[in-house]
């Protein structure tokens, strides 16, 4: 009898302790161990100001939310399926000639925990949109697991650049700073080895937008093959029409926005000298110039934009006001 005692004893010691060696050793998701943060541009009334903020939207496996009724924060539980997350959030409405009530709404989400450019990130997407919202968190250097839920990025290289890459400002010439509504510092020029590819560079460090300039005809044909073999699908047509004249073809899908275009100067420049509303001087001088694109050969231009990659490098991109003249 003591054996058996013995016996049973054992084993419902050994069962315990590999229910909390399992239940140590149960590793816990990245909503549970960070805090993420949703950045934006806040802007006054009059769209002359703004302040940048950061914004708590998931915390402690919960999503979060801000009553402007009460002024107090509410936490809502996640519910995750596969790579769907599921939650409520308080909203706070009024009505005309109402006063201000909370109420609450469902929302699901797919997201995906990317390492991109040296951060790691949580993009969400809502299931009947396609834009993306990137989130952060307060450390670069943490102890980080990707997921591979929906999240599907296609780049190109153009002229040997992509979307993303590194660059030093040292090889960009004809530098000038953009002027852009979210406050992000948007660097434009062109590079000091190849004329005929215009960057935009974000944060002094990232290329965000790529265009080539002047290129033959004879490389079209291939250029729209790996376009259409890489996107999975046709170009739409751009129709030349007035005023300026521009035709070609363009791509978007899964965020990605191309457009390779040409654009006939002859008729531009000759409506223009046929436009009574001109002056006779101005009409002169679009006649001779008009005279001078005759036999001239057409080149194409390719521009290229990400809004995802975009979206990003703005989220990640130092907020702080930058100048080409001064630091």
């Amino acid at each position: 009898m003591k054996k058996v005692l013995t016996f049973i004893s054992f084993n419902s010691l050994l069962i315990f302790s590999l229910s909390l060696f399992f239940s140590c050793s149960e590793k816990q998701d990245n909503f549970v161990k960070y805090e993420w943060f949703y950045n934006s541009i806040v802007y006054d009334e009059d769209y002359t100001n703004s302040t940048y903020q950061q914004e708590t939207w998931f915390k402690n496996d919960s999503a979060v939310s801000f009553s402007e009724l009460t002024g107090k924060t509410i936490k809502f539980p996640l519910i995750k399926k596969d790579s769907l997350i599921i939650f409520d959030e308080l909203v706070t409405i009024k009505g005309k000639g109402e006063k201000k009530k909370d109420t609450t709404s469902t929302n699901s989400f797919l997201f995906d925990f990317k390492k991109m450019f040296g951060k790691p990130l949580l993009i969400v997407k809502q299931l009947e949109t396609e834009y993306h919202f990137v989130l952060t968190t307060s450390k670069d250097n943490i102890e980080f697991e990707e997921t591979n839920n929906f999240l599907s990025i296609i780049n190109f290289k153009v002229g040997g650049v992509q979307i993303g890459d590194s660059i030093s400002l040292k090889n960009i010439q004809s530098k000038k700073y953009s002027e852009t509504i979210d406050d992000i510092n948007i660097i434009e020029g062109t590079l000091i080895n190849n004329n005929n590819l215009e960057v935009q560079i974000i944060d002094k460090k990232y290329v965000y937008k790529i265009t080539q300039k002047n290129i033959e005809r004879n490389y079209i044909e291939n250029i729209i093959k790996v376009i259409n073999d890489k996107i999975k699908i046709k170009p739409d047509t751009i129709k030349k029409s007035k005023p300026f004249y521009v035709e070609g073809f363009k791509w978007e899908s899964n965020g990605v926005n191309i457009k390779l275009t040409k654009r006939d100067m002859y008729q531009y420049l000759k409506d223009k000298s046929e436009d009574k509303k001109q002056s006779d001087e101005k009409r002169e001088f679009y006649r001779k110039h008009s005279i001078r694109q005759i036999g001239k050969p057409i080149f194409y231009r390719l521009e290229y934009d990400n809004s995802l990659l975009q979206n990003i490098l703005s989220t990640i991109a130092t907020k702080k006001i930058q100048s080409s003249i001064i630091e």
